[in-house]
């Protein structure tokens, strides 16, 4: 049968182990995370990280599971294929030190000027990618 189950949410070893239990044995698994959301991705997923994990996926499917990685490295993803742990170790500092960040500039309003330094380019854009 050429199913695969594949989903892209942000966390990954809690679905996986979902889906491993609930689902039959005849599905194929793929756990995907784009690590771009639709602001940083707006212009292109070039050199835009994106991580997959197969989980379960039979020889027969192999292919078209292949295919729909593909989509993904032919528009330009960095391709990172690791286990939905290492991800979620990875995920969980990085995401959280940036979202809380992002948050708490949000509360302090900040406003660009016209003497902006490169620094504070960057703290305007974070809170422009997390708080959209």
């Amino acid at each position: 049968e050429k199913v695969i189950v594949a989903e892209g949410l942000s966390v990954k070893i809690h679905p996986r182990t979902v889906m491993l239990e609930t689902l039959s044995g005849q599905l194929d698994i793929l756990c995907t995370h784009p690590m771009f959301g639709p602001e940083s991705g707006k212009h292109g997923w070039r050199n835009l990280p994106f991580m997959f994990e197969r989980v379960r996926v039979k020889e027969a499917n192999r292919a078209l599971c292949d295919r729909l990685i593909g989509i993904f490295a032919s528009e330009g993803c960095l391709m990172y294929e690791m286990s939905c742990t290492t991800h979620d170790s990875y995920a969980a500092s990085s995401q959280f030190v940036t979202h809380t960040t992002g948050r708490i500039l949000s509360k302090l309003g900040l406003k660009s000027t016209p003497i902006n330094t490169k620094g504070f380019e960057s703290l305007l854009k974070l809170v422009e990618t997390t708080c959209k």
